[in-house]
Protein backbone atom coordinates (compact mmCIF):
# COMPACT_ATOMS: atom_id res chain seq x y z
CA UNK A 1 0.00 0.00 0.00
CA UNK A 2 2.45 2.29 0.53
CA UNK A 3 4.64 1.90 -2.65
CA UNK A 4 1.66 2.04 -4.80
CA UNK A 5 0.86 5.84 -2.53
CA UNK A 6 4.49 6.91 -3.40
CA UNK A 7 4.07 5.97 -7.06
CA UNK A 8 0.81 7.69 -7.29
CA UNK A 9 2.39 10.94 -5.23
CA UNK A 10 5.50 10.98 -7.88
CA UNK A 11 2.82 10.95 -10.86
CA UNK A 12 0.81 13.65 -9.25
CA UNK A 13 1.88 16.90 -11.75
CA UNK A 14 3.50 19.88 -10.80
CA UNK A 15 0.96 22.57 -9.60
CA UNK A 16 0.68 25.66 -12.05
CA UNK A 17 1.76 28.08 -9.20
CA UNK A 18 5.12 26.59 -9.41
CA UNK A 19 5.14 26.12 -12.84
CA UNK A 20 4.50 29.82 -13.22
CA UNK A 21 7.30 30.58 -10.56
CA UNK A 22 9.86 28.67 -12.46
CA UNK A 23 9.24 30.06 -15.40
CA UNK A 24 9.57 33.70 -14.18
CA UNK A 25 12.46 32.88 -12.20
CA UNK A 26 14.19 31.24 -15.75
CA UNK A 27 12.87 34.28 -17.53
CA UNK A 28 14.42 36.86 -15.04
CA UNK A 29 18.02 34.99 -15.11
CA UNK A 30 17.87 35.32 -19.05
CA UNK A 31 16.47 39.19 -18.78
CA UNK A 32 19.42 39.50 -15.95
CA UNK A 33 21.91 38.35 -18.44
CA UNK A 34 20.82 39.84 -21.46
CA UNK A 35 21.18 43.59 -19.69
CA UNK A 36 25.00 42.78 -18.49
CA UNK A 37 26.06 41.17 -22.12
CA UNK A 38 24.54 44.70 -23.58
CA UNK A 39 26.22 47.15 -20.64
CA UNK A 40 29.38 45.26 -21.56
CA UNK A 41 28.78 45.36 -25.32
CA UNK A 42 28.29 49.21 -24.97
CA UNK A 43 31.39 49.82 -22.74
CA UNK A 44 33.18 47.94 -25.26
CA UNK A 45 31.63 49.97 -28.26
CA UNK A 46 32.24 53.56 -26.16
CA UNK A 47 34.54 53.69 -23.42
CA UNK A 48 36.90 50.48 -23.53
CA UNK A 49 36.67 50.93 -27.74
CA UNK A 50 40.08 49.82 -28.45
CA UNK A 51 42.51 52.50 -29.43
CA UNK A 52 45.94 52.21 -31.17
CA UNK A 53 49.03 51.93 -29.22
CA UNK A 54 51.46 54.03 -30.24
CA UNK A 55 55.22 53.92 -30.35
CA UNK A 56 57.07 57.33 -30.52
CA UNK A 57 61.27 57.81 -31.29
CA UNK A 58 61.79 60.74 -27.92
CA UNK A 59 65.92 60.74 -29.02
CA UNK A 60 69.00 58.84 -30.67
CA UNK A 61 72.71 59.44 -29.78
CA UNK A 62 75.33 57.82 -30.56
CA UNK A 63 77.02 55.67 -27.66
CA UNK A 64 80.27 54.63 -29.83
CA UNK A 65 81.57 54.92 -32.89
CA UNK A 66 85.11 54.13 -34.81
CA UNK A 67 85.81 54.33 -38.49
CA UNK A 68 89.04 53.19 -40.06
CA UNK A 69 89.79 53.72 -43.88
CA UNK A 70 92.30 51.52 -45.37
CA UNK A 71 92.41 53.37 -48.65
CA UNK A 72 94.97 50.76 -50.59
CA UNK A 73 92.14 48.16 -50.35
CA UNK A 74 89.12 50.49 -50.52
CA UNK A 75 87.73 49.67 -47.37
CA UNK A 76 86.21 50.56 -44.28
CA UNK A 77 86.51 49.39 -40.78
CA UNK A 78 83.65 50.39 -38.72
CA UNK A 79 81.75 50.28 -35.44
CA UNK A 80 79.35 51.87 -34.17
CA UNK A 81 75.67 51.82 -31.67
CA UNK A 82 72.80 53.76 -31.49
CA UNK A 83 70.99 54.42 -28.14
CA UNK A 84 67.25 54.74 -29.24
CA UNK A 85 64.98 55.96 -26.69
CA UNK A 86 61.31 55.02 -27.17
CA UNK A 87 58.16 56.12 -25.72
CA UNK A 88 54.87 53.51 -25.76
CA UNK A 89 51.78 55.13 -25.25
CA UNK A 90 48.79 52.95 -24.16
CA UNK A 91 45.65 55.28 -24.49
CA UNK A 92 42.93 52.25 -23.84
CA UNK A 93 41.15 51.56 -20.62
CA UNK A 94 42.50 48.46 -19.95
CA UNK A 95 46.44 47.40 -19.98
CA UNK A 96 47.85 46.13 -23.30
CA UNK A 97 50.50 43.06 -23.56
CA UNK A 98 53.12 43.13 -26.13
CA UNK A 99 54.97 39.91 -26.90
CA UNK A 100 58.72 39.36 -27.76
CA UNK A 101 59.68 41.96 -30.13
CA UNK A 102 63.11 43.21 -31.97
CA UNK A 103 64.62 46.36 -33.19
CA UNK A 104 66.82 46.55 -36.38
CA UNK A 105 69.58 49.03 -37.52
CA UNK A 106 69.39 48.96 -41.28
CA UNK A 107 72.35 50.48 -43.83
CA UNK A 108 71.13 51.35 -47.21
CA UNK A 109 68.05 48.35 -47.36
CA UNK A 110 70.06 45.92 -45.27
CA UNK A 111 69.79 44.52 -41.84
CA UNK A 112 73.81 45.22 -39.88
CA UNK A 113 72.32 44.98 -36.95
CA UNK A 114 69.16 43.22 -34.80
CA UNK A 115 68.15 43.67 -30.80
CA UNK A 116 65.22 41.94 -29.30
CA UNK A 117 62.74 43.28 -27.15
CA UNK A 118 61.40 41.40 -24.40
CA UNK A 119 57.69 41.05 -23.50
CA UNK A 120 55.90 43.18 -21.05
CA UNK A 121 52.81 45.07 -20.32
CA UNK A 122 51.40 48.84 -20.68
CA UNK A 123 49.61 50.28 -17.71
CA UNK A 124 45.87 51.68 -18.57
CA UNK A 125 46.57 55.34 -19.38
CA UNK A 126 49.98 55.08 -19.35
CA UNK A 127 53.26 56.10 -21.12
CA UNK A 128 55.83 53.16 -20.78
CA UNK A 129 59.72 54.60 -21.76
CA UNK A 130 62.38 52.16 -23.02
CA UNK A 131 65.49 52.26 -24.43
CA UNK A 132 67.14 49.91 -26.96
CA UNK A 133 70.87 49.82 -28.06
CA UNK A 134 71.66 49.15 -31.69
CA UNK A 135 74.62 47.69 -32.72
CA UNK A 136 76.61 47.38 -35.75
CA UNK A 137 77.56 43.74 -37.18
CA UNK A 138 80.52 45.01 -38.96
CA UNK A 139 81.14 41.65 -40.22
CA UNK A 140 77.35 42.42 -42.71
CA UNK A 141 79.08 44.85 -44.34
CA UNK A 142 82.37 43.67 -45.19
CA UNK A 143 81.10 43.32 -49.48
CA UNK A 144 79.05 46.82 -49.50
CA UNK A 145 81.70 49.16 -51.61
CA UNK A 146 78.97 51.94 -51.02
CA UNK A 147 80.02 51.99 -46.99
CA UNK A 148 83.64 53.04 -48.29
CA UNK A 149 82.09 56.16 -50.09
CA UNK A 150 79.80 57.04 -47.64
CA UNK A 151 82.51 57.26 -45.15
CA UNK A 152 84.87 59.29 -47.69
CA UNK A 153 82.47 61.90 -47.65
CA UNK A 154 81.66 61.74 -43.61
CA UNK A 155 78.29 61.04 -43.78
CA UNK A 156 76.90 56.77 -43.39
CA UNK A 157 73.21 56.79 -43.49
CA UNK A 158 71.13 54.43 -41.55
CA UNK A 159 67.63 53.52 -40.71
CA UNK A 160 65.88 52.35 -37.46
CA UNK A 161 63.40 50.30 -37.52
CA UNK A 162 61.22 49.20 -34.00
CA UNK A 163 57.63 46.83 -34.49
CA UNK A 164 56.15 46.07 -31.57
CA UNK A 165 53.27 43.80 -31.44
CA UNK A 166 50.81 42.74 -28.98
CA UNK A 167 47.20 42.66 -27.66
CA UNK A 168 44.27 44.43 -26.00
CA UNK A 169 41.85 42.68 -24.14
CA UNK A 170 38.86 43.84 -22.70
CA UNK A 171 36.65 41.97 -20.28
CA UNK A 172 38.11 39.04 -22.12
CA UNK A 173 35.85 39.40 -24.45
CA UNK A 174 37.54 41.47 -26.95
CA UNK A 175 40.71 40.89 -27.80
CA UNK A 176 42.25 43.16 -30.48
CA UNK A 177 45.65 42.58 -31.67
CA UNK A 178 48.20 45.43 -32.65
CA UNK A 179 51.47 46.24 -34.07
CA UNK A 180 53.52 49.55 -33.53
CA UNK A 181 56.01 50.49 -36.43
CA UNK A 182 58.82 52.69 -35.98
CA UNK A 183 61.15 53.62 -38.97
CA UNK A 184 63.27 56.82 -38.65
CA UNK A 185 66.15 57.80 -41.20
CA UNK A 186 69.09 59.03 -39.79
CA UNK A 187 72.60 60.36 -40.72
CA UNK A 188 75.54 59.56 -38.79
CA UNK A 189 78.42 62.66 -39.27
CA UNK A 190 81.81 60.98 -38.67
CA UNK A 191 84.26 64.10 -38.18
CA UNK A 192 81.79 64.96 -35.03
CA UNK A 193 79.96 62.16 -34.39
CA UNK A 194 76.59 63.15 -34.59
CA UNK A 195 73.35 62.32 -35.63
CA UNK A 196 71.44 64.80 -38.41
CA UNK A 197 68.78 64.88 -40.16
CA UNK A 198 66.18 62.37 -38.17
CA UNK A 199 63.23 61.68 -40.00
CA UNK A 200 60.45 58.96 -38.19
CA UNK A 201 57.56 57.40 -39.60
CA UNK A 202 55.15 55.81 -37.49
CA UNK A 203 52.25 53.44 -37.86
CA UNK A 204 49.89 51.30 -36.00
CA UNK A 205 47.82 48.48 -37.14
CA UNK A 206 44.54 47.44 -35.44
Amino acid sequence: MDVESSKATAMIPESPKKHKRRNVCLGVTAAVILVISLFLLILGLTVFKPKKPTTTVDSTSISDLKVSLDIARLSVHLNVSLDVDLSIKNPNKVSAKYKDSSAFLNYRGQVVGEVPIPAGKISADSTQPMNVTLTLLADRLLSDSQLFSDAMAGAIPFNTLTKISGKVSIFNLFKVQFTSTTSCDLVVFVSNSTIEDQKCKYKTKL
